[in-house]
C-alpha cells in the first residue's frame, strides 16, 4: 500500500509523506569558524568525495596558502560547504579533522533531530543544488556565493529521527554499491586509454613495421631508434606560431580539451568567463592549438572551424599545407601523454601552471616519416583509435547512466517519494 503524502509547499521538495515536518537548518547548524591551527592537516572539498585530506589525490592542483592561520578548523562529523560551488553540490559531511579554507563555511549540528548522514544526502542531492544556485549571488560564475544566513533560512523536509537513519544506511549501501561499479568503469577507462597512448607513441616513434625495417638511432632521447628513410627536426622547421587578434565579437569562442578543440558551452556555467573576447587570438580550419600552460592535464588539438581562443594558449600552423597534420597530431598529443612537452617546460609549481615557453617549444624534436606513411601511420591510427574511443565512450556512457540513476535515487529517498 502506497504511503500517504502531501504537498510540501516548496519547489524543490515537492511532496513528501504526511508524517514528515518542515523545518529551517537554522534549527540544526550553528556556524563555526576556528582559525590559528596552521600546523593541522588541510583538507579539500571534492563535489564526488566529499571532506578529504588534501593530499590523498594527486589530481588538485589548488596551491595551499603559505599562511594557513587563517584556514578554519573542522572536525570530524562537521559539516563544510564551498560557498562558491554550494550550486555544483560541493558541500559534504566531513570524516576528517583538520583545516579548510577561509573561502568555505563551517557548521555544527546543534540539535540531534537532524541525523548527519541524512543531512549529507539531503543537502547534496540535485533538486537542492538547483536551490543552492537560485540562492548564490555574484557577478560571475567562479565568484558566485552562498550566503549563511540564506543556507541557515532554508527549509527541509525532516521524517523521524529512526526513518533518518534508515534512510542513511540505505543510501550508504546503494551508494557504495553504485560507486563501485563507477570505479570498475573508470579503471576500464583508465586501461584503455593507457593502451591507445602507448599505441601511438609506439607508432609516430618508429613506424608500423620496425621489426622488418633497419633502424637507426635518432639522436633524441625521448625517440630512440627511428626507421632508416625517417629524419628528426625540430619543431620549427616544419610550423610557425601565429597570432592573430580577433579585435571584436562574433566568433565561436573555442576550448582545448582532452576531448579536443570544442566550442564552449555558455549555458552549463562551468568554467572560466572573460570580459571581453575581443583580445583572443582567431584559429583557422587547419591550425593547431595547444595548452601550453598546462603541461600535465593540458592537450593539443587540430582545428576543423573558425573560432576564437583564449590569448593564454599557443596558436600555430604548418609551414607546408601539404604535410600530413594528423600525423603530426598524433605526434604532439603523444608529447603531452608520454610528458615530454612537460619535460621542457619551466614555471613555478611544476603543475597547473607549467608553461612550455616558444624557444623551448620549437626547439623540441620530432620524427619526420617520409609523406607517403605519413599518410598510412594516420589512417591506421585513425582506425585503431577509433574502436578504443568507441569502448571509451561506451564505458563513459555507463557512468554518465550510473550518476544519473544515483542522484535520482538520492532525491527518491531524501524526500521520501521512495520507502525503505
Amino acid at each position: 500500500m502506497a504511503r500517504e503524502m502531501k504537498d510540501s509547499g516548496l519547489p524543490y521538495i515537492g511532496v513528501i509523506p504526511t508524517q514528515w515536518n518542515l523545518f529551517r537548518l537554522k534549527a540544526f547548524f550553528t556556524p563555526y569558524a576556528i582559525t590559528n591551527k596552521p600546523d593541522a592537516r588541510v583538507l579539500s572539498l571534492y563535489r564526488d568525495y566529499g571532506v578529504i585530506p588534501k593530499d590523498s589525490r594527486d589530481d588538485n592542483h589548488i596551491v595551499t596558502s603559505l599562511d594557513t592561520s587563517k584556514y578554519k578548523y573542522v572536525n570530524r562529523g562537521d559539516f563544510v560547504i564551498n560557498k562558491m560551488k554550494a550550486w555544483q553540490g560541493s558541500m559534504a559531511l566531513s570524516g576528517y579533522d583538520g583545516i579548510v579554507s577561509p573561502a568555505y563555511h563551517v557548521f555544527k549540528f546543534r540539535s540531534e533531530g537532524l541525523w548527519p548522514r541524512y543531512a549529507h544526502y539531503l543537502l547534496r542531492c540535485s533538486s537542492l543544488s538547483d536551490l543552492w544556485r537560485g540562492l548564490s549571488t555574484g557577478l560571475r560564475v567562479g565568484q558566485w556565493d552562498l550566503h549563511v544566513d540564506d543556507f541557515l533560512n532554508t527549509y527541509i523536509p525532516l521524517p523521524p529521527l529512526n526513518e533518518q537513519r534508515r534512510i542513511a544506511d540505505y543510501l550508504d549501501a546503494k551508494c557504495t554499491e553504485i560507486d563501485g561499479a563507477i570505479k570498475s568503469a573508470e579503471s576500464s577507462i583508465s586501461d584503455y586509454k593507457a593502451y591507445r597512448n602507448a599505441l601511438v607513441y609506439q607508432t609516430v616513434m618508429h613506424g608500423m613495421s620496425s621489426h622488418s625495417q633497419s633502424v637507426k638511432e635518432s639522436g633524441v632521447s625521448y625517440i630512440g631508434t627511428i626507421p632508416q628513410n625517417w629524419s628528426c627536426v625540430p619543431i620549427k622547421l616544419r610550423f610557425e606560431i601565429v597570432k592573430r587578434i580577433a579585435g571584436g565579437g562574433g566568433f565561436k569562442v573555442l576550448s582545448i580539451t582532452q576531448k579536443g578543440l570544442k566550442p564552449k558551452d555558455f549555458s552549463t556555467g562551468k568554467g572560466q568567463f572573460a570580459r571581453s573576447y575581443d583580445n583572443y587570438q582567431i584559429v583557422e580550419p587547419g591550425d593547431f592549438a595547444m595548452n601550453h600552460m598546462d603541461l600535465v592535464t593540458g592537450w593539443v588539438d587540430l582545428s576543423s572551424q573558425l573560432g576564437v581562443t583564449s590569448p593564454d594558449y599557443r596558436v600555430f600552423k604548418a609551414r607546408d599545407e601539404s604535410m600530413e597534420k594528423r600525423y603530426y597530431l598524433y605526434v604532439f598529443q603523444s608529447y603531452y601523454s608520454a610528458l615530454i612537452f612537460y619535460g621542457f617546460g619551466k614555471g613555478i609549481s611544476g603543475k597547473g601552471r607549467w608553461r612550455l615557453p616558444a624557444p623551448a617549444f620549437y626547439s623540441t624534436m620530432i620524427p619526420v616519416p617520409p609523406l607517403n606513411e605519413q599518410h598510412v601511420i594516420a589512417d591506421y591510427l585513425d582506425a585503431k583509435c577509433s574502436i578504443t574511443d568507441e569502448a571509451i565512450t561506451s564505458k563513459q556512457s555507463i557512468i554518465d547512466d550510473l550518476k544519473a540513476y544515483k542522484q535520482s535515487l538520492i532525491y527518491e529517498v531524501v524526500t521520501g517519494k521512495k520507502e525503505v
